[in-house]
């Protein structure tokens, strides 16, 4: 019994570990064994299943005991296991490190691949409130690292000024035309110098889309509507920030992913074929408006998240088939992105 516990407490410190900073350092290796801890403790669960009811009644009674207690534990957010968690071990591993912004990308990506297999397995299952928002966490945190990966640290600070400058419009005593006009005065000041796309300038306005809310975020509700109702600023927002990072904020916020497929076809429909090239070109020749660079935008939708992938999925093939579903390439921009995407 006492091995047994021992080993019970192991696999509780290898849960703190996974919600607490350390989880960052986790590489392939480090989060296979924590995997194999959990699925030791399923293990466990099964064969207790077949014991005597004494002998169940009696490892309750021990978790339960307050000699074994954590009180001093340097780990933060330690507890021991509950008799009932026993066997949810690899489900409760995988939740610590969707729910941890701070865990390395091996340790999300092998808790998201456990979480997909496990609804593929019940497709009846639900996923919990709790654990969508971790994800949403998880993947908000890390469209914040791509913003300040490109070297502009100050983006974090000039996002919570235009947060804090909508929440004092918001309480002001003005009526409600009055406190969206003073809200959109406030986002073209915020984005003033991205009219001609230098990402710098969209950065705090990103940062803000992305960034965890609670329900009813009415800053960050009155920056998304600010910005799907300008089509020009909602353009220049487009092409000025990454591939990927807008790819992410597709999967985040639905409505923007729904514009911004919009404004994707729009690119394509403008493009047009040039028999002697054999090649898409805009019609004003801006390279920054070409082929090439619309590919880019449906590989990284393609690419990333699921709630990403899927709509614009659907999208191009929808698209094609109004297009007249050609098969044959230089007819439709839309059957050759998706030859030139393999779909």
């Amino acid at each position: 019994m006492e091995a047994l516990l021992d080993n019970l407490a192991r696999f509780a410190e290898v849960l703190a570990v996974a919600r607490s900073p350390w989880a960052a350092h986790w590489d392939e290796e480090q989060v296979r064994r924590a995997f194999q801890w959990a699925q030791y403790l399923e293990q466990l669960n099964r064969r207790l299943e077949g014991a005597e009811a004494g002998v169940r009644q009696a490892l309750r009674l021990h978790l339960l005991s307050p000699g074994r207690g954590p009180d001093s534990h340097p780990l933060q957010r330690y507890r021991r296991l509950r008799f009932e968690e026993l066997g949810r071990g690899q489900e409760l591993l995988s939740e610590a490190l969707l729910g941890n912004p701070a865990a390395s990308a091996a340790a999300f990506h092998r808790a998201a691949a456990w979480r997909r297999a496990r609804r593929q397995g019940d497709e009846g299952a639900a996923v919990p409130a709790s654990l969508r928002r971790a994800v949403r966490v998880k993947a908000a945190a890390e469209i914040l690292l791509l913003l300040r990966g490109a070297g502009e640290e100050e983006s974090e600070t000039r996002a919570q000024l235009v947060r804090e400058r909508l929440e004092e419009r918001l309480r002001g005593p003005e009526e409600l035309p009055e406190q969206q006009a003073a809200c959109e005065a406030v986002l073209r000041q915020a984005v003033s110098g991205g009219g001609g796309g230098e990402p710098l300038a969209w950065r705090p306005l990103a940062e803000l889309l992305v960034a965890p809310t609670t329900v009813g975020d009415e800053a960050q509700t009155v920056a998304l509507r600010w910005l799907l109702g300008d089509r020009r600023a909602l353009a220049a927002f487009c092409r000025a920030l990454p591939c990927s990072l807008l790819s992410a904020l597709a999967a985040l916020q639905p409505a923007f992913r729904q514009d911004y497929l919009d404004f994707l076809a729009d690119w394509g429909y403008s493009l047009r074929y040039h028999p002697g090239r054999a090649e898409w070109a805009p019609q004003d020749g801006s390279p920054e408006q070409g082929w090439d660079h619309l590919l880019e935008h449906f590989a990284a939708l393609l690419e990333g998240p699921s709630q990403a992938k899927e709509p614009t999925e659907k999208r191009l093939h929808s698209l094609k088939t109004t297009d007249g579903d050609f098969e044959v390439e230089g007819i439709s921009i839309w059957t050759d992105l998706l030859l030139a995407l393999k779909m």
